[in-house]
C-alpha cells in the first residue's frame, strides 16, 4: 500500500477561527518567553554578582552550606541554562508558527510545533520529577 504524500494525518484544515486562535497563542507565548528571558537574565546577573553574598547569608540559617557555596552557584547556573533553553524553545515556537502562518509555509509551521513538543516534554519531565520529589517527602 503506497502512501499519498498529499494526505494528512488527521485530515484537518485550519479555518479562520483556528488561525486566529493560533495567532493569539503565538502572541501570548512570545510575550511569556520574552518576559522569561528578561527574568532569567536578571536572576543570572544577581547570581553572578551577589552569589557569594547569598550563600553566606543562607549559611547563617543553614550551617554547613558555606562549604558547598560554589557547587550551589554552579547548580543554579545549570538550572538557569535549562530554563533558558526551554524559554528559547517557546520563543522559537511562536516565531516559526507565526512565520509559517503568514507565509503559508508548512515546513516552518511544523518546525514551530516540533519546538513546542520538545518544550512540553521537558516540562513533563520536570513535573514528574517534582511530583516524585514531593511524594518522597511524605515517606
Amino acid at each position: 500500500m503506497e502512501e499519498n504524500p498529499q494526505e494528512t494525518l488527521l485530515s484537518l484544515n485550519v479555518d479562520y477561527d483556528a488561525g486566529n486562535i493560533l495567532k493569539e497563542t503565538v502572541r501570548w507565548t512570545k510575550f511569556i518567553s520574552i518576559v522569561s528571558i528578561v527574568g532569567l537574565a536578571l536572576v543570572a546577573l544577581v547570581l553572578a554578582f551577589a552569589g557569594s553574598y547569598l550563600v553566606s547569608a543562607y549559611s547563617q540559617v543553614f550551617p554547613g552550606i558555606l562549604a558547598f557555596g560554589s557547587a550551589i552557584i554552579f547548580v543554579a547556573f545549570v538550572f538557569i541554562a535549562i530554563l533558558g533553553f526551554m524559554v528559547y524553545l517557546l520563543f522559537r515556537f511562536s516565531s516559526l508558527v507565526k512565520k509559517g502562518i503568514e507565509t503559508q509555509d508548512q515546513g516552518l509551521f511544523n518546525s514551530g510545533l516540533q519546538s513546542l513538543k520538545i518544550y512540553t516534554i521537558i516540562c513533563g519531565v520536570f513535573a514528574i520529577l517534582s511530583l516524585l520529589g514531593n511524594i518522597s517527602k511524605l515517606f
